[in-house]
């Protein structure tokens, strides 16, 4: 492996880097390639695959040379950073902690003194919200130093609510769930039931929670009872549209609200509004209510809409189709690939309308990428989970290797199974994968194959 190809495995959390180091014998080559991982966040997204922290700090035991990197990983992890940098690094520094570095350990509780000492006035800007960063450090003390780094917490953060009631210094109560997960249910509730007229401090955190959770309930209730019309839809798509920069969430997030209480024929009447609405842009994003529900009109509407050159549009039908098994979807999906390839978003159309003959299409578009785009990562694993094929290994191969996202290839790795074409030096690499399930699924597999093996020697 070249250092770029390592640089590049190495970014997208593949198995095969530490493989590489654990190989290699000049392994202090990979050094400068390894410490920039460290230092940069490598994740995709880190909400979905979770930071790549545990991952990096493996390559660092692997490059058996741990301590060269420490000090410059403290160095970042005590200068502002996004979240998802600040994530991997504290997860690099608790396995270092953990494993017996004072150094380590000191910088966690470093980090939570300067948080404490900020009095809740915390930085909370797009990619960095210091109270939620706080919380993560909380939750890396909880694992080294037990109970007491919860209770100190709860103390913190409570005689803050104290002075300002509506401080939002914890993210939404993730700390006390992680806390319930660590110590158990009982414990937790124990502790606020015993402190809550003991400790002013506990109660205010004790209350903020419980607020919260009713400020969920009403939230809940309102849009139980919120009555938006097809032309509130259409107005808030049209606004969207004329800012210039059309986003589906800005529609998505009154979806629940609308089908909570909307009738079938309102339902019908928004289906109505689509057909007929001119601007394909405002078409696109009502249509995307619909992303996985039944779209209650004829589907050569939707398969219209899937040809436009409008991208929204396109994007928004074929999301309606994907889950609708039927031979014309399947003659769209060749043709939309023929004529605009991957980036037509057909391929999704293939789960329910795949052919063994698709094959060698899919093979050829997928060929022609240097890098997998993350819908192609994610209709790859559903087509050939859902899907058998012998065939198949050339293309998951070829998207394990250049896929972004650890989530998408867990799929991609679970379809070579599926298939009966994952490599064993696939199976290998994957107990290094950056993605926990990843490890555990194929730990598993070879658990149930040594298993296999010893019940028929």
């Amino acid at each position: 492996m070249t250092k770029r190809t390592f640089s590049q495995a190495l970014r997208r959390g593949l198995g095969s880097a530490i493989v590489t180091l654990k190989n290699v014998e000049n392994k202090a080559a990979y050094r400068d390639i390894l410490l920039r991982c460290c230092l940069r966040d490598i994740s995709y997204d880190w909400q979905s695959e979770g930071t790549r922290g545990y991952y990096l700090y493996e390559a660092l035991l692997t490059s058996r040379e741990p301590e060269y990197y420490e000090e410059a990983i403290i160095e970042k992890f005590f200068s502002r950073c996004s979240d998802g940098l600040f994530y991997q690094l504290s997860a690099i520094l608790y396995r270092f902690a953990y494993d017996g570095s004072e150094d380590a350990t000191k910088a966690l509780r470093s980090k939570y003194d300067y948080f404490a000492s900020k009095q809740g006035r915390l930085r909370d800007i797009p990619y960095m919200h210091e109270g939620e960063q706080w919380d993560d450090v909380v939750c890396q003390l909880m694992y080294l130093d037990g109970f007491s780094a919860f209770k100190r917490y709860a103390e913190d953060v409570g005689r803050i609510l104290l002075r300002d009631p509506g401080n939002e210094v914890i993210y939404g109560g993730w700390f006390e769930i992680r806390a319930r997960d660590t110590f158990g249910e009982k414990r937790i509730t124990a502790f606020f039931e015993r402190n809550y007229e003991r400790s002013a401090a506990v109660r205010a955190l004790a209350d903020t929670l419980k607020a919260r959770i009713e400020s969920e309930e009403s939230a809940n209730a309102r849009d139980r009872q919120e009555n938006l019309t097809v032309g509130d839809l259409r107005q808030i798509a049209a606004q969207s549209v004329a800012s210039g920069c059309p986003r589906p969430r800005e529609i998505l997030r009154h979806r629940r609200a609308f089908f909570l209480n909307a009738s079938d024929s309102k339902v019908l009447d928004l289906a109505d509004a689509i057909s007929h609405e001119e601007e394909e842009s405002i078409k696109g994003l009502l249509l995307a209510m619909f992303w996985d529900r039944s779209f209650p009109l004829d589907i050569s509407l939707l398969m219209d809409y899937a040809q436009s050159e409008n991208e929204l549009l396109a994007s928004s039908a074929i999301d309606c189709l994907k889950r609708i098994r039927n031979r014309k979807l399947h003659d769209l999906a060749f043709q939309l690939l023929k004529r605009k390839g991957l980036s037509s978003f057909a391929l999704a159309l293939l789960k329910k309308n795949y052919n063994k003959a698709d094959d060698t299409l899919i093979a050829e578009l997928i060929g022609k990428l240097t890098v997998i785009p993350h819908h192609v990562q994610m209709d790859i694993g559903n087509i050939y989970t859902c899907h058998r094929s012998a065939d198949a290994l050339p293309i998951l191969l070829r998207v394990y290797q250049k896929g972004d996202c650890a989530f998408c290839r867990h799929y991609i790795v679970k379809a070579m199974h599926h298939c009966g074409v994952l490599p064993d030096t696939i199976l290998e690499e994957c107990l290094y994968d950056s993605y926990d399930e990843t490890r555990d699924f194929v730990k598993r597999l070879i658990k149930r194959h040594s298993s296999h093996s010893g019940a028929t020697t």
